[in-house]
């Protein structure tokens, strides 16, 4: 009795402590503006001339229908595009005052044949987990207004999210069955049509599974898996003797997001596919860990994702048409 007794004092003087304490009084009291918060907003946007401008987006689904309807090219923009464009750097792409010409060249281009995809970050993100959420809360709120400097905020923009539709959401039932539908939709992509892989050393774009199964024929060039921008001219000149009847998926960092926009000129159907194999490959492993690292195929999210296992495979070997590295 007498323990217990002790016991429930203590846990009472604890609770005491904590809620008298100053950090919880902050943190109640940030809690008191976060609920009225959507009151005020909706005060000052009806009650006011306050406005928010948001770009305007189409959906992942809309930018896979577009892209399918009308055989367009696509490229995309995230935070290391525009890092680059303001002659900063990433871990695979070192400052290039050349690529960040290229980049705002590509995101002020008008050709009708061309998606340019941008995160859908600009407003709310409830769908997706909290450290992703998280992290372009903040990058938002940091670069918004450098963001807002290179959009036509009456142009409609796609979602360049296109190839991270599973690894950063919520890992339900519901979820995975709306990814499995999304992939069979996306494969019709290239079902029946010879394609060509343009990809840093190490990709290794759909192989070892099925993503490719439906394409008609494969093919690749090889280019760096870093600073992949210094042999651009050489990249590009590479598709000099190649047919624009081939369907070009590039994933090789901000330099897709340009070759994309250069191939699309020269007539070619060409999609800065990203990281959508990666992403292929958490679903089928029904991984819930961000960015965990594949062994056979380069993940740029740590050192354990950046060191891949050599890989003999006859097939892949044959496929490799042309090497810039």
């Amino acid at each position: 009795m007498v323990l217990q007794k002790v016991e429930r004092e203590f846990e009472r003087f604890k609770k005491k402590l904590f809620y008298s304490g100053k950090v919880h009084k902050q943190l109640e009291k940030a809690q008191f503006k976060l609920d009225n918060m959507p009151y005020e907003i909706y005060d000052k946007v009806t009650n006011s001339d306050f406005s928010v401008q948001l770009p305007i987006m189409k959906s992942m689904d809309e930018t896979l229908d577009k892209i399918l309807s009308n055989r367009c090219s696509f490229s995309r923009f995230g935070d290391g595009e525009f890092r680059i464009m303001e002659n900063g750097r990433i871990h695979y792409q070192s400052r290039s005052p050349e690529l960040a010409m290229r980049l705002k060249e590509v995101i002020a281009s008008d050709i009708p044949n061309l998606l340019i995809g941008l995160p859908p970050c600009f407003g709310s993100m409830e769908e997706y987990l909290p450290p992703v959420r998280d992290f372009w809360v903040k990058w938002m709120s940091r670069h918004r207004q450098m963001v807002y400097s290179y959009l036509d905020m009456s142009r409609v923009y796609y979602d360049a999210f296109i190839s991270r539709v599973y690894v950063q959401s919520y890992k339900t039932d519901e979820h995975y069955s709306r990814c499995a539908n999304y992939y069979e939709k996306a494969k019709r992509i290239w079902a029946g049509r010879d394609i060509l892989i343009c990809e840093g050393e190490g990709t290794r774009f759909g192989m070892f599974n099925d993503l490719l199964s439906g394409a008609a024929s494969i093919s690749r060039i090889l280019c760096p898996a870093r600073n992949a921008f210094d042999k651009y001219d050489e990249v590009l000149s590479a598709f000099d003797d190649i047919g624009t009847d081939k369907l070009v998926l590039i994933a090789l960092g901000p330099s897709a997001t340009a070759l994309a926009y250069d191939l699309c000129r020269k007539g070619y159907q060409a999609i800065d596919i990203g990281a959508f194999d990666v992403d292929y490959e958490w679903f089928l492993r029904k991984e819930v860990k961000l960015g965990a690292p594949l062994g056979f195929k380069y993940v740029d999210s740590g050192n354990k994702g950046r060191k891949i296992r050599p890989v003999e495979d006859p097939e892949y070997n044959r496929q490799i048409i042309k090497r810039t590295v």
